[in-house]
């Protein structure tokens, strides 16, 4: 196994159940705890949940060929519905996140190749500012839902103490954080001060804030307004280590305090 993931895939593993990784837990649980995911393994988990590309084709993991590129990635998925999928974690992760959200990655497949279809060899050498922020949630994207429009406000706002010391209580009965980029995932294994995710914002109902499917739905339905493409702004910047239970030091006030970290930013109205 490349990178002699499979002798380490345990104690990954054991990282995994952490509250960080809530948001692929389900598929997680049908895995095999002592062994490596294989490709079988992530396709029975596919087939068995019915998940579909955008043109509701199964979805299926295979091994990439060498010298792809991102055209023919973006364009081998939407086609055939056949994803390139790498023994690694990071392609690990990004199967984890079809599986888990798959209205959203089916939603993010099918911008890309619009795109990529209208501006041919030309928008897959140099991006458009539309897959710019399309690639940097697929790598780096947090969901965050809430039952209480002020708490987003206060996200949106960079107000880290009002958010996350004064309204804790609020956040964690009716806030969600779903770690939905697979390479943010990736170097969450490794966290550090100044792990920053790209946050998407929006109001569910308090009955909503746990289900999985409706938040999918809903990140889907973001990316289908073309003005939330239009720039990286409309993605709110979240510093996961300020996420209540996702790193024992915000339980203390002072962690706070670190504005190189949890930066004031700049205000912005909520979308």
């Amino acid at each position: 196994m490349a990178d002699g993931l499979a002798d380490s895939w345990v104690s990954v593993r054991q990282q995994l159940d952490g509250p960080c990784f809530a948001s692929v837990s389900d598929a997680l649980l049908t895995l095999d705890t002592q062994r490596w995911p294989s490709l079988d393994a992530l396709n029975a988990i596919s087939q068995s949940n019915g998940i579909c590309n955008g043109r509701q084709q199964p979805l299926r993991f295979v091994p990439p060929v060498d010298g792809g590129s991102a055209m023919s990635y973006e364009k081998q998925i939407a086609i055939t519905g056949q994803v390139p999928t790498r023994q690694n974690l990071h392609d690990l992760f990004n199967a984890l996140q079809w599986l888990s959200f798959p209205r959203l990655k089916s939603a993010i497949n099918v911008e890309h190749v619009k795109r990529l279809q209208a501006g041919g060899e030309v928008e897959a050498k140099s991006r458009s500012k539309a897959r710019d922020v399309l690639t940097m949630f697929d790598e780096s994207g947090v969901l965050v839902a809430s039952a209480d429009p002020t708490l987003l406000s206060l996200l949106d706002k960079f107000a880290w103490r009002e958010l996350f010391v004064a309204r804790r209580r609020d956040v964690l009965a009716n806030m969600r954080f779903y770690l939905v980029g697979h390479g943010l995932m990736e170097r969450a294994l490794n966290p550090f001060i100044g792990i920053t995710g790209k946050a998407m914002l929006f109001r569910v109902d308090i009955a909503d804030l746990d289900r999985r499917d409706v938040i999918d739905t809903a990140a889907s339905a973001w990316l289908s307004y073309e003005g939330n493409l239009a720039s990286a702004i409309n993605l709110s910047p979240l510093p996961l280590l300020g996420v209540p239970g996702w790193d024992r030091r915000n339980e203390y006030a002072a962690f706070y305090d670190n504005t190189d970290y949890f930066r004031p930013g700049r205000l912005r109205n909520t979308k």
